[in-house]
């Protein structure tokens, strides 16, 4: 991946935005109100790089890289009601005839 290295010097970052990075937090650039660059700790950066660098050569992603925590809690949601309760199994059961062990 080609990264291009500048000196902080040649960077201008209000304090909020220094203080987001030192807390792990990230940094977003807008221009007219909407988003076109976005900033993060270089310990941050090493952990999207590799999906970058995948995303670049045109590889598929599995969805599950991509799933935010919220796509993941609703997941983990609907994987529960899937699963038949106590009462609607043994209704199952009565329905099919079929006597619990």
């Amino acid at each position: 991946m080609d990264v291009v290295e500048v000196r902080s010097q040649e960077v201008r970052l209000p304090g909020r935005a220094v203080e987001a990075l030192d807390r792990q937090g990230v940094v977003a650039v807008t221009h007219y109100g909407r988003r076109r660059h976005v900033v993060l700790t270089d310990e941050r950066f090493a952990l999207v790089a590799p999906l970058l660098e995948l995303l670049e050569e045109g590889a598929g992603i599995p969805a599950e890289l991509l799933m935010t925590t919220e796509d993941i809690a609703l997941e983990r949601t609907l994987a529960e009601d899937r699963e038949p309760s106590p009462a609607e199994e043994q209704l199952i059961e009565t329905v099919l005839g079929h006597s619990p062990p």
